[in-house]
């Protein structure tokens, strides 16, 4: 489903990754009710890159999110996830001309996919796939799918989810 590409020009350790992994997910399951194991997070070393702007040779931190478009989510919701985005940086990683978050682009592109062979809902449909499948997902848990167990847990545990 969503997928953070976090293309960074500067270093960073695993533990900065998986902080900045943890931080996007957390981020974006309050922000769109989405089960965190759905949320992917990339991380790509750009540094040698080549990449013009105006011109000239720039080198930058960028993030950007593939996931569904819907009437739902306006304009100004993703621009507030954006901001999000670079203050889930600002904590992690830092701030300033080289350590910054340069850019953030949302790609709602994302128009058909499977995960884990399940056919992605549609925006706002969550609630109700999640539902239907609940039974499937703990089939798979009970089976030692540690992704699913934890999915599962999620489903019990989380607030936004306690209809399903």
């Amino acid at each position: 489903m969503p997928l953070y590409d976090i293309e960074h020009v500067i270093p960073m350790t695993d533990e900065q990754q998986l902080a900045l992994a943890n931080a996007l997910t957390k981020a974006h399951t309050a922000r769109f009710h989405t089960p965190s194991y759905f949320v992917n997070v990339r991380f790509t070393d750009v540094s040698n890159m080549k990449v013009y702007r105006s011109g000239r040779l720039v080198k930058y931190n960028r993030a950007i999110l593939r996931t569904r478009q819907s009437e739902n989510r306006t304009s100004d919701i993703l621009n507030q996830h954006c901001q999000a985005v670079i203050e889930c940086w600002e904590k992690t990683i830092g701030s300033g001309p080289e350590k910054g978050m340069h850019a953030v682009w949302i790609l709602g592109a994302l128009s058909a996919g499977m995960e884990a062979g399940f056919a992605r809902p549609k925006v706002g449909e969550e609630h109700a796939w999640l539902a239907q499948h609940k039974a499937e997902f703990q089939q798979l848990a009970d089976q030692g799918n540690e992704d699913f167990a934890g999915l599962v847990k999620e489903l019990a545990e989380r607030e936004d989810f306690k209809d399903i």
